[in-house]
């Protein structure tokens, strides 16, 4: 079941890339790709409540710590995390975003 599940993520982000980029991205929008309607479960380490999707994003590319994040439109929820789960869930109305190169803290940050 979950090779399953893993190989279904795989795809989505496959095709969520690739609906997501424009032609000429932004930086924010290449340093990220994102999974619709998908939560990535686990990580959490910050909240932050009465969010629009372009702050959570920004909230996490300005954070070290954060390597993907989850927002949920429907209750304006940003939940920043430390690392994407191995799999996602399906969420109507999250969104998760991935970063594409991961930020790889030292012992000494953490």
């Amino acid at each position: 079941m979950r090779q399953a599940q893993a190989i279904l993520v795989k795809a989505m982000v496959a095709v969520s890339f690739v609906l997501v980029m424009p032609e000429q991205p932004m930086a924010l929008e290449r340093l990220f790709v994102f999974v619709q309607q998908a939560d990535s479960p686990g990580n959490d380490y910050s909240r932050i409540d009465n969010s629009t999707f372009e702050k959570c994003q920004l909230s996490c590319e300005r954070d070290i710590e954060c390597n993907a994040f989850t927002y949920n439109q429907f209750r304006g929820e940003c939940f920043l995390k430390k690392a994407p789960a191995q799999w996602t869930t399906i969420r109507p109305g999250a969104i998760t975003g991935i970063r594409l190169s991961p930020i790889q803290l030292s012992p000494e940050d953490e």
